[in-house]
Formats: structure tokens, C-alpha cells, sequence
């Protein structure tokens, strides 16, 4: 009767094996249940998977058969998503779920399905051949839930935060800058006195100004008098928070130099190019004010 017993558990297990590691009609690759076509590249000893609602940080690549399309080293920071339903069989999604931290694999699906289903496009773009296929090569580095990603984020934020400070107090110490910090956290440094007003809310600003970091990357100028002035309206949105602050505080015809830290500049996102948790250096002059009573 025991034999009769292992034999049968015998056979279910070869069962399962062949109807859940079928032969893919892509040469090279394994078909799963889920409709995965895959190859894996390493395996760790790692048993848990990644689920539904967890949250996955990844290497990853992908493109056409001649093309990348996108390679996740080229960006500043890791990529991480969360892991949700399916767009269609087979799909990211199903890949990462058959994923432990450790693993590495390459998967492959049609480039249609990516586009039209995963991206949500009217059609798939025009260097894509209807029906070309689309290829993956994924590592995942770390699989959490929601509540150990928010974790997680918060902690990064924090070091990036105290990073930048550091950064900010090494530029105020090795320029000799003694002028103190508002409230805000915005320093406001005047380089050339302003005899007229300041400018009120409303009120339509001509202004030339450069904007770098801290490290002297310019990232704008219109500094040279060759290149338009800029109208800004006073206590409208306007590039950061800092600035405007700064610019509030300036009268007609003066210059400053305003040091903006990032909780009232870039934020923890950044903008325009610039990385979250970056400090900005903006030098100011306020060549004339247009008041709102005169329009």
C-alpha cells in the first residue's frame, strides 16, 4: 500500500513538472503556467516569491531585438514599483511573481501587447514592427511589502536630506558667508542695494537672473544683455518657493544672491532636470517693477 502511495506522489510531481515547464515557441525559453516566456540566468536559494501588492526593486533592460529602449542603470535612482494584476498573460508583472531576490532572468513578449495593453497607447510606435518581440532581462535586489517600502523611502530621504546639508554647510563655510538663515531656511544675501520699491502681489517683475548648484553647474542665464529679461509676477508660481521669497525681499534696482535649499526648492523630487534634495544658488537683479495698480 505504501508503494502504491509513493508511486502516485511520484507521478503527480512528474506531472507537475511537465504541464508547469512546457517548451516555449521562442527557441531558448520555458513556457509557464502564468504564460511567462522565460529563461532564468540564476536562481538564488531565496524560496519567497514576489506577490501582488509587494513592492520590487530591480535591474532591468529591455528592447527590440537591435534596440534598447530602456536600461534602468541609466538612471539616478533605483528603480522600484509595486507589483500588480496582470495587463495581459505572460506580461512584467507574471515575470517578477516567479521572482526571488537573487534571481535573474530574460523573458520575452509581443511588442503589441506592451504598448497597446501595458502602456495604454492608441498604437504601438512606429519603429515597432506589428508583432515584433519585445525582450527583458530583470535581476531583482530587494522584494517588500508596502509598509517596508515606505520604510525604506523615508530612510533614503533622510540620508539625502543630511547629505545635502552637509553640502550646504561646507558652501557656506568655504565661501565665508556669514549672513544667517531666514526662518524659511532661504539665505538672503544682498550684493547691491535697491533704492525703490518692493514689489507687491501682482506686481510684474523685470528681472535677470542665473541659477546653478551648489557645485557652480550653471543650469540657467539670462545674465548676458543680449538674452530677453524675464517678467516674473510677484506671488505667482514661479520656479521654487526660495525665489520668491527672496525676490519679495529685494527692492527696485538692487541685486541678491539667494541660497535655496531643496524642502523650499526642488523638493524631494526635483524639477527641471534637477535631482530631488538639491540646494540652488540664484543671482538676482530686480531691474524693474511693473505695479499692478498701473496696468
Amino acid at each position: 500500500m505504501k508503494r502504491h502511495i509513493l508511486l502516485l506522489i511520484i507521478l503527480s510531481t512528474s506531472i507537475f513538472f511537465i504541464t508547469s515547464c512546457s517548451d516555449s515557441k521562442y527557441p531558448g525559453y520555458e513556457l509557464s503556467d502564468s504564460g511567462v516566456n522565460y529563461r532564468f540566468y540564476n536562481q538564488s536559494d531565496d524560496t519567497v516569491k514576489a506577490e501582488i501588492g509587494d513592492y520590487v526593486t530591480v535591474n532591468m533592460k529591455f528592447g527590440l531585438s537591435d534596440t534598447v529602449i530602456f536600461d534602468s542603470e541609466m538612471m539616478n535612482e533605483e528603480l522600484s514599483f509595486p507589483i500588480s494584476n496582470h495587463t495581459f498573460k505572460g506580461d512584467l508583472y507574471d515575470a517578477l511573481q516567479m521572482m526571488s531576490v537573487g534571481d535573474s532572468m530574460s523573458f520575452v513578449v509581443v511588442a503589441d501587447s506592451f504598448y497597446l495593453q501595458t502602456g495604454r497607447m492608441p498604437k504601438i510606435p512606429d519603429f515597432v514592427e506589428p508583432g515584433e518581440l519585445l525582450y527583458y532581462d530583470v535581476a531583482v535586489k530587494k522584494i517588500e511589502n508596502k509598509e517596508e517600502y515606505q520604510q525604506s523611502v523615508l530612510m533614503r530621504q533622510q540620508e539625502k536630506y543630511k547629505l545635502e546639508r552637509s553640502k550646504l554647510l561646507e558652501y557656506i563655510r568655504q565661501n565665508e558667508i556669514t549672513t544667517l538663515p531666514q526662518a524659511s531656511g532661504l539665505y538672503y544675501i544682498e550684493t547691491k542695494e535697491g533704492r525703490g520699491i518692493k514689489p507687491d502681489t501682482g506686481d510684474v517683475c523685470t528681472i535677470r537672473l542665473e541659477v546653478s548648484d551648489l557645485s557652480g553647474r550653471l543650469l540657467y542665464s539670462n545674465m548676458d544683455t543680449e538674452i530677453p529679461t524675464l517678467e516674473v509676477t510677484y506671488g505667482e508660481e514661479f520656479d521654487t518657493k526660495g525665489f520668491m521669497q527672496g525676490m519679495g525681499m529685494m527692492r527696485k534696482g538692487g541685486k541678491s544672491k539667494l541660497i535655496v535649499p531643496s524642502p523650499i526648492g526642488v523638493g524631494k523630487l526635483g524639477m527641471q532636470g534637477v535631482e530631488g534634495f538639491t540646494t540652488l544658488i540664484y543671482k538676482v537683479s530686480l531691474e524693474d517693477i511693473k505695479q499692478k495698480s498701473d496696468k
